[in-house]
């Protein structure tokens, strides 16, 4: 992963502008347990990342806003404290001295139905789509995608977009437990039921704010909690049809950079268009004394995301052109 080595500081030249992220918090005031795959996570603790992430952006005082890359909660939180402890965590979000963007991400879901989630994160939906983008400064635009938008979590069980979800993995993943891989081969192990698809009117609209982009001459950061480039993921992890989603995004040479969560290792990637793929550590799998969060200096030519204690620094220059 590429480490700064220095390079950001020896231009010189200031950021046009910063901002404090975090992924993955995935908190529930529950006993440590495991992943599907055995891997420690530490429920309780991960507020304190969180906590310690909130005081040393504040410290720094130079962050424009903070993005939350979705899994505010975890999916074992007990259901009838759904509410309260969503609301914990965006209170402790809230401590931030700026702005904070939240995606939502599949455990978000399990607890709270859209109609309940979205206005907690004060996500000004349109008939609860998660889907929006902003204007930090005029040469930059950060789109944020709803990759749950068909899915068979987070909709009603009778809403269109439920049963067209329900209909997709049906004929995609032949297990009757449809979050197990078992038996899939390759990228279609990306066929589970806690991963999601952007659907044709959000496709729609992000053609839209692309085209607009460009004609404006901005650079554009896409934030989606499910990742977008199989490089930088596990196979499991990835958006359903995150090969549309690229073709469409490879239409336009806006798009610089794609930061993602919910694949907790974390991962690094540069696509055949030279765009930039960062998935980024979890919180949750900090062990208590360590961390996961940062923040990011943005400038014309690159973007240089500073991670701290598990979450890796990484210089992302935008002068690499596509190999086809």
């Amino acid at each position: 992963m590429g480490s700064t080595n220095g390079l950001s500081t020896t231009h010189g030249k200031q950021p046009l502008f910063s901002f404090g992220f975090i992924s993955d918090v995935q908190y529930a005031d529950i006993p440590d347990g495991r992943s599907f795959l055995g891997v420690p996570r530490y429920y309780r603790h991960s507020i304190l990342v969180l906590q310690r992430a909130v005081k040393e952006w504040n410290t720094s005082q130079r962050h424009k806003f903070v993005i939350n890359l979705g899994d505010i909660v975890d999916g074992y939180c007990p259901k009838d404290q759904s509410f309260n402890t969503v609301k914990k965590v965006v209170d402790e979000f809230a401590m931030f001295k700026g702005p904070v963007y939240h995606l939502i991400g599949n455990h978000c879901l399990y607890n709270l139905p859209r109609s309940k989630l979205l206005p907690l994160l004060k996500i000004q939906s349109f008939e609860g789509h998660a889907y929006y983008d902003f204007s930090p400064v005029p040469e930059y635009r950060f789109v944020v995608l709803d990759g749950y938008d068909i899915s068979a979590i987070g909709w009603p069980q009778d809403n269109p977009k439920t049963l067209e979800a329900l209909e997709f993995l049906r004929g995609k993943n032949p297990n009757e437990d449809k979050n197990s891989p078992t038996g899939l081969v390759g990228l279609e192990r990306r066929f589970l039921m806690f991963n999601g698809a952007v659907g044709k009117e959000q496709m729609d609209w992000l053609n839209g704010v692309l085209q607009d982009a460009t004609n404006l001459k901005q650079k554009v950061v896409i934030c989606c909690h499910l990742p977008l480039d199989p490089g930088a993921s596990s196979k499991e992890a990835l958006l359903w049809n995150y090969d549309e989603v690229m073709n469409l995004i490879h239409r336009y040479n806006c798009v610089k950079v794609c930061i993602s969560g919910h694949d907790h290792k974390g991962g690094y990637s540069i696509d055949s268009h030279g765009i930039h793929h960062r998935v980024l550590e979890a919180a949750l799998e900090c062990p208590p004394g360590t961390y996961a969060f940062g923040h990011v200096d943005v400038y014309d030519d690159r973007i240089s995301l500073h991670g701290r204690d598990r979450m890796q620094s990484t210089d992302m220059y935008f002068n690499h052109k596509a190999v086809l």
